[in-house]
C-alpha cells in the first residue's frame, strides 16, 4: 500500500525540483521574488499562511502514517514529518519577522543562488526517488 509519506515526498520533490529548475533557467527569479515578498506586507502574510497550511499538511498526515508492526520506525515518515515541522516554523518566522528575516535570503542568495538552486533540485529527485521507490 502507498501512503502518505510517498505522496509527500514525491510531490515536495517536484515543487522543489521544479522551483530549483525555474531559478536555474531564469536566474535572478528568486531574488525577485524575496524582493517582492519584503514590499508587500499581504505577501508576507500569504506565504506564511500557504507555508503553515501546507507544513501542517505534510506533519499531520506522516504522523498519522501507520508504523511497522515491528522493526524500526518509517524513515521517509519521520523525514517527512521534520519536514513539515520545519516548514510550519518557517512559516511563522515568515510571517512575524519578515523585516529580520529579509537580509538573510538577500545575502544567502546575492552571490550563491545557483549553488541553492543545484541543492535544490539534488534535494528535489532524492526526494522524488524516495516517494517512487514505494510505489514498486
Amino acid at each position: 500500500m502507498v501512503e502518505a509519506p510517498a505522496w509527500s515526498a514525491l510531490f515536495l520533490g517536484l515543487f522543489l525540483f521544479v522551483c530549483s529548475f525555474g531559478e536555474l533557467r531564469r536566474p535572478g527569479l528568486w531574488r525577485g521574488m524575496i524582493e517582492e515578498i519584503g514590499a508587500s506586507p499581504a505577501l508576507q502574510m500569504l506565504t506564511g499562511l500557504i507555508e503553515l497550511t501546507m507544513g501542517i499538511a505534510v506533519y499531520l498526515c506522516n504522523r498519522a502514517a501507520p508504523a511497522p508492526a515491528s522493526g524500526p520506525p518509517d524513515w521517509l515518515a519521520v523525514l517527512m514529518m521534520v519536514l513539515g515541522g520545519f516548514m510550519i516554523i518557517e512559516a511563522l518566522a515568515i510571517t512575524a519577522f519578515t523585516d529580520r528575516l529579509l537580509p538573510l535570503w538577500r545575502c544567502a542568495l546575492g552571490t550563491g543562488a545557483r549553488g541553492w538552486a543545484l541543492v535544490g533540485l539534488i534535494a528535489g529527485a532524492a526526494l522524488i526517488a524516495a516517494g517512487l521507490v514505494r510505489f514498486l
